[in-house]
């Protein structure tokens, strides 16, 4: 999900098997503390069930969806870890013209995606992509599930244009998920995630252009998500999430106040609905301190900017992600960008001293193919600046104007 980066303104055997299947749905609607018995429960399925039984890949598929749930709760690389290892025996386990190989080649591909967000591996990205695409061509056109396959594929070719900034990727993830929402019941709770998804890349496809018509559609689609979706749908907090990303942008781009306490209200929303032990609890956080800190750039109120301050370092004392990984980047640049803005306010040289350090930390965990690079760039050459109009030291300077 989006960092914002503006600078100033800135889820006998058979008993056993079912038993998981319907614990590990319960926990899926509703996060509740059923998931360790639907592992156990699955485990139990898995290690009854002969290695040439037909049900095989059925059961190593549930237990694999299962361990992810939990990774996505605990952020235990582990369980993640064993998950794309299931995942990957349930495919081999399985006929290629059975029916239930194109959902677990789609899990297997969500499973390596996951694993690239937390460690940044291209060839995570790529076989994730080509899975599902392999889930989509296995898929007939009028099946029930081939929006969420089609879906999941988007979603690695907006990641792909996230890190490459290659713009055929960004349109055919647009092309894709505007097929996933056409084709998906609006009665399903999937839709929602359609939805979802479709805003989010209308919204990339917003920043890389200026086009207007995007944005608005972002922000709309990402409200129709809300109103669908049930309270208790447990990734409610990221529909809040991009939509208040989205009304950031557009007063970024309107100036209209009201988007901007839209967007603040929303994303103090989504830190409220997380538990504290949420692995991506931090980027709810930082964004949150974006806001504020634009509320800031806008009022002059102080507390504003020390409010700012006090949650983007409360998203990086809580970060999982590795040193290297591109996510922490977003972190770590947005509380430099808002750090930059305390100097600015009060001259204090700790601050400008503490944002050239971060946002250098924030480069050197960008790989150099990575679309926002520049980005990170642009601010370091912002605080060097600062600093040399501050000391004079020409080395300063001269890095700011090399760096941008």
């Amino acid at each position: 999900m989006a960092h914002s980066n503006s600078r100033r303104s800135l889820r006998p055997v058979k008993t056993v098997k079912d038993l998981g299947n319907s614990l590990g749905d319960r926990y899926s609607r509703t996060e509740a503390m059923d998931l360790e018995e639907a592992i156990q429960v699955a485990r139990k399925a898995v290690d009854a069930t002969p290695e040439d039984h037909p049900d095989q890949g059925r059961r190593l598929n549930k237990l694999g969806v299962r361990l992810r749930d939990r990774y996505l709760r605990t952020g235990a690389i582990a369980d993640l870890e064993e998950s794309i290892q299931v995942a990957r025996k349930a495919v081999n386990a399985t006929p290629e013209d059975h029916l239930d190989r194109a959902g677990q080649l789609n899990n297997l591909g969500i499973g390596l995606r996951d694993r690239y967000l937390k460690i940044g591996a291209m060839a995570d990205l790529e076989e994730s992509i080509q899975v599902a695409q392999e889930a989509v061509n296995a898929t007939p056109e009028n099946h029930l599930d081939r929006p969420n396959w089609l879906r999941n594929l988007g979603i690695g070719l907006g990641d792909r244009y996230s890190r490459t900034g290659i713009i055929a990727d960004l349109e055919k993830a647009i092309q894709i998920a505007r097929e996933a929402v056409n084709t998906t019941p609006e009665v399903y709770l999937n839709w929602v995630e359609q939805l979802d998804i479709l805003g989010v890349r209308l919204g990339d496809r917003y920043s890389r252009t200026g086009a207007i018509a995007d944005l608005e559609e972002s922000i709309q689609v990402a409200r129709e998500a809300i109103n669908v979706a049930p309270e208790d749908y447990l990734n409610r907090v990221w529909l809040l999430n991009n939509l208040g990303n989205r009304l950031g942008e557009r007063y970024l781009r309107i100036g209209a106040m009201a988007d901007l306490e839209e967007s603040i209200q929303i994303a103090q929303e989504a830190v409220n609905a997380t538990p504290e032990d949420y692995q991506n609890r931090a980027r709810l956080l930082s964004n949150l301190g974006s806001r504020l800190s634009e509320r800031y750039s806008r009022t002059g109120a102080i507390t504003d900017l020390e409010e700012a301050i006090q949650v983007a370092r409360k998203a990086k004392a809580i970060d999982a992600t590795p040193e290297d990984h591109p996510d922490r980047a977003g972190l770590l640049s947005n509380l430099g960008i808002i750090l930059g803005n305390r100097y600015l306010r009060t001259g204090v040289m700790a601050d400008l001293e503490e944002a050239i350090q971060v946002t250098r930390e924030a480069i050197n965990a960008t790989p150099e193919d990575y679309l926002d690079r520049g980005r990170w760039l642009y601010n370091l050459g912002i605080g060097l600046r600062d600093r040399y109009l501050r000391t004079g030291v020409i080395a300063n300077l001269k890095e700011a104007i090399q760096v941008t």
